[in-house]
């Protein structure tokens, strides 16, 4: 998995910009935390784009995790829900692919703080690249 996991922090230098961190990626699953630090913050919250982001990211690499090692994976739909807003700590998403075609992929996800709150889920559908 560290291979995969090094492909990706390669190929999406995003990831390493916004302090993402992979925990795991295998067999439709993705989950990633990230710790919030000033600079991913308005008006003292975590940004809504960081989350969105949060949740996209999760979303593709739980369908990545179903081609590898070949194509890509990205996204053509995204929506967000915004539960809680956090200010501080360390934060938790998981996606699931819950349905993979040929070419599109569905996938749901959610982020918690560290005190087990709900903060945001969200929904994606991507589009396999050959």
């Amino acid at each position: 998995m560290s291979d995969i996991i090094n492909l990706l922090y390669k190929r999406i230098p995003f990831y390493s910009h916004l302090g993402f961190e992979i925990q795991e990626i295998a067999n439709g699953i993705a989950i990633f935390e990230i710790e919030i630090r000033k600079e991913l913050t308005q008006n003292g919250m975590i940004h809504g784009g960081v989350l969105a982001s949060l949740v996209d990211s999760t979303c593709a690499c739980a369908a990545f995790s179903l081609i590898l090692p070949h194509g890509y994976i990205t996204t053509i739909d995204l929506q967000i829900e915004f539960l809680k807003p956090v200010s501080s700590g360390r934060l938790r998403a998981r996606a699931k692919c819950i349905k993979s075609g040929k070419n599109i992929f569905f996938c749901k996800g959610k982020v918690w703080h560290e005190n087990g709150e709900l903060i945001c889920t969200g929904s994606s559908q991507l589009l396999k690249i050959e």
